[in-house]
């Protein structure tokens, strides 16, 4: 069904297990998912094809959360980041095409390695995000979202830097990322990176992340606003490492 994926039958069946449980971990803390089945998924396929595939599948994901967060999505927050964002975000797409796998995984681990400082100086000095902070933060935003998935590390001290709470934290990342992959996924369409079977890979695995979102929103609303960071540091530290692996072993 996949060339791909080779002659092995349970690559699939593995995959979307991964996307479940990756929609399980976006669903509860809006981040990490996509970032957790390209670190996996990457291992079978290469980073290279990966990208696209998950891409694909974070439509899915980012739709779902956000329909399930609707009623707490901060718009005016997604129009400023996107007004700021979406020239960049298409800028770096075009330049993702012209990297090679390793210097991808490189540019994985070095953009969460350098999102854990920033997210303890956001933290330490209670940064207050006001209008032209979010829009320069979106343009830088927008550059990384167009090479990795799951840029939201960089952007989040920011969003939260204007006072939400972590449910309108979700939500809104979830919509801005939404607009941002649909955008992504338009500019690869028209070059080679984009084929019908990564498509509906991509598909598959998506269609997998939205029950899992639903459990995910479940966790959400029962955690406090502290654990909740504590388990996206937790995370960002495997994640580094894996795509630090990915990259030297290649």
């Amino acid at each position: 069904m996949f060339e791909i994926l080779g002659s092995d039958p349970w690559l699939l069946l593995l995959i979307i297990a991964v996307a479940f449980f990756a929609g399980i971990v976006h669903g509860a803390i809006g981040m990490i998912g996509g970032l957790l089945m390209t670190g996996v998924i990457a291992h079978f396929i290469g980073i290279k094809l990966t990208v696209p595939v998950i891409t694909c599948a974070l439509i899915f994901s980012h739709f779902s959360r956000g329909y399930m967060l609707r009623k707490d999505i901060e718009f005016w927050a997604v129009r400023r980041v996107l007004l700021f964002g979406l020239p960049t975000v298409v800028l770096g797409s075009i330049t993702f095409g012209y990297l090679s796998s390793q210097v991808i995984a490189l540019v994985f681990g070095s953009v969460l390695t350098i999102s854990l400082p920033i997210k303890y100086w956001a933290r330490k000095h209670s940064i207050k995000t006001g209008p032209k902070l979010l829009a320069g933060a979106s343009v830088v935003w927008g550059g990384l979202a167009g090479n990795v998935i799951g840029p939201g590390f960089f952007l989040a001290p920011f969003l939260l830097g204007t006072g939400m709470n972590r449910l309108a934290f979700v939500g809104t990342l979830a919509t801005i990322t939404l607009a941002m992959n649909l955008v992504k996924i338009s500019v690869f369409a028209f070059t080679d990176l984009l084929t019908p079977e990564l498509i509906l890979l991509g598909v598959i695995a998506g269609l997998a992340t939205i029950p899992g979102n639903f459990l995910g929103q479940k966790i959400l609303r029962k955690m406090t606003d502290g654990f909740h960071e504590k388990i996206v540091d937790v995370m960002t530290i495997v994640l580094v490492a894996n795509f630090f692996y990915l990259a030297f072993s290649s």
